[in-house]
Order: structure tokens, then sequence, then C-alpha cells
């Protein structure tokens, strides 16, 4: 599977798309895209790491969770106080990306990540990123070229068909062992 998932991640530098506002140089977009996607990939180990361990608390990653924000916020401080532009509407989407997009999504995924087997949360959580050339497209007008819709398709059917192909199984095996 996870060689689809290559061919899948390297169709997306097949297609060669113009420079835009939103995008001004979409192949390093693609690139920081994939690091982007590694580091999620750690961050998903190590959560269901940090979950399995001895911590009577259910949302045992959550101080890592904490944490790490934190330290990025601390991080990337500098930056942010230079911004002199800010309307009242920015901080306001900014709010809710941080309370209930990154926030209120952390809170749900450390206190389930332990309930759910690997292959389930990386599936899940994958959809978001594999269909972001949707979102920009839909956001933004950025329309994704054929190969990059190709390599989406088949990133997602490489995470989805194990999963797909052991609910079969546990089901096929339950009726099986009930008749």
């Amino acid at each position: 599977m996870l060689l689809l998932i290559a061919v899948g991640i390297s169709l997306f530098f097949v297609d060669i798309e113009p420079s835009r506002v939103t995008a001004p140089n979409p192949t390093l977009g693609k690139v920081l895209a994939i690091v982007a996607g590694v580091s999620w990939a750690f961050t998903v180990i190590g959560l269901r790491w940090l979950s399995r361990g001895k911590s009577r608390d259910p949302g045992g990653s959550l101080p890592a969770v904490v944490l790490g924000n934190t330290l990025l916020f601390v991080i990337c401080l500098p930056r942010i106080v230079t911004v002199t532009d800010v309307a009242v509407r920015d901080v306001g989407v900014v709010t809710y990306l941080g309370v209930i997009q990154i926030g209120l999504a952390y809170v749900f995924l450390t206190s389930a990540i332990r309930s759910v087997r690997a292959l389930e949360a990386s599936l899940l959580l994958m959809a978001e990123p594999v269909l972001s050339p949707v979102w920009a497209w839909w956001l933004h007008g950025e329309v994704p070229g054929p190969w990059t819709l190709a390599g989406g398709a088949l990133i997602l059917a490489a995470t989805a068909l194990p999963a797909v192909y052991d609910a079969l199984r546990r089901s096929s095996g339950a009726s099986s062992a009930v008749g």
C-alpha cells in the first residue's frame, strides 16, 4: 500500500501548474505539503504511543499537544508581532481556527486515539489533506489538474483498501463462526 501512496504523491508533480496569487510557487507548495504530511504521520504515531502509556488520563497525549502548540506559538511570535494591518474579522477567523479547528479537534483526537486502530485513525485523518486540492479549488478557484486528482484518488484508495479488506475479513470470519 505504501508503494501506491508513493505513486499517488508522485502524480502531484506531473501537472505543471501556473503561478497564482494564492500559489506563487506551486512546486514549493507541493514539497511543503509532503513535508507537512510526513510530519503529521509522526504526530499520529506519537499521539498513539502516548495514549497507550501508563497515564490514567483518558487524553494522555493532550499535555503533549498543548506543549507542542504552545512551543510553536512562541517560535512564530516574532513573525506575528510584525503584522500591522489586522482587522477584527482576521482576529475572529484566527481565534475560530485556533479554538475550534485545532483546539477542539485535538481534544477529540487525543481522547479517541486509543480507542481506534492506527489504520482507522489514519484513514479518518487522511481525508482532509488528500482533499486539500478540492478545498483549494472551491475556496480559491485553483483548479487541480487531472494528475493531481488521480494522485489524490490513488492515495485515498490505498489508504482505504486495507481497512475495507480487514472489515470484510472480520465480518466473514464472524459470520462463519456463527454459522
